[in-house]
């Protein structure tokens, strides 16, 4: 379980996120949902340290990790559990997709080259792309990318993946490819953790939703709830300007 209590983060004199506190369940797939600019992406990015924030805990598993006087060890054991899916792919354009995703079993993890392509190619066959290992990133569209990336996330055996708006650089006829993929990694069990507009997805395959607006929490629900009967107006507001389609109840 992932436990994040009053996390505070500034950049310079603009405080981004407002004292968030947070549970997410062991196996859960956790939406994050939210207009531009409300904190969403911060957030992951506090989760595993590629942001510093300035304050607050969090708890993962056995870690205990506070932000105030956070380790560097302790940043090393938060990332060798959690792994992040970008928007944007971060894929190294010099390697071909199989060496993209042993890369991290290499060099972080010290498996032997032969052992890690062996395991890189079993994750490239989950995403089905095991017909693309010798393609390099220019070769490949940009679902197939994304798919790649979340081959490499896998590969590292995280407790957590985070996807920050895994969708959002993609043109539409890719989108379906890369949610089909997500879909059958969180039936694995993996705790996950989606910062996305694609409210179809979050219906359909999230167990909670988290509704940020302006740093912070404005209501945390199931699916179901969150769709049909939010308790907050500002929720409803967002409903009735991203998804006027939706007929949830007031």
């Amino acid at each position: 379980m992932i436990e994040i209590t009053d996390l505070h983060k500034s950049f310079g004199k603009n405080e981004v996120l407002h004292g968030i506190s947070l549970k997410i369940p062991q196996g859960s797939v956790t939406a994050v949902l939210g207009p531009s600019g409300s904190g969403k992406s911060t957030l992951l990015r506090c989760i595993n340290m590629l942001e510093a924030p300035q304050s607050g805990t969090l708890r993962l598993d056995q870690l205990q990790v506070d932000f105030a006087s956070v380790h560097k060890k302790d940043i090393l054991r938060l990332r060798q559990d959690t792994a992040m899916v970008f928007q944007a792919f971060n894929l190294f354009a010099h390697k071909t997709a199989l060496e993209n995703v042993a890369e991290g079993l290499i060099v972080v993890k010290k498996m032997p080259k032969k052992t890690a392509h062996a395991q890189a190619v079993q994750y490239l066959e989950k995403v089905g792309l095991i017909d693309r290992a010798g393609y390099s990133p220019t070769q490949l569209s940009g679902g197939q990318q994304q798919r790649v990336a979340i081959a490499r996330a896998l590969a590292m055996n995280p407790k957590v993946i985070l996807f920050d708006e895994p969708t959002s650089a993609l043109d539409p006829e890719l989108v379906q490819e890369v949610l089909t993929v997500m879909k059958k990694v969180s039936l694995e069990g993996i705790t996950m953790i989606v910062v996305t507009h694609e409210l179809g997805f979050a219906r359909e395959v999230a167990t909670d939703i988290v509704f940020m607006d302006d740093g912070r929490i404005v209501e945390q629900s199931a699916p179901q709830v969150f769709f049909n009967n939010p308790e907050q107006e500002r929720t409803r507001q967002f409903l009735r300007q991203i998804a006027p389609d939706y007929n949830y109840q007031i």
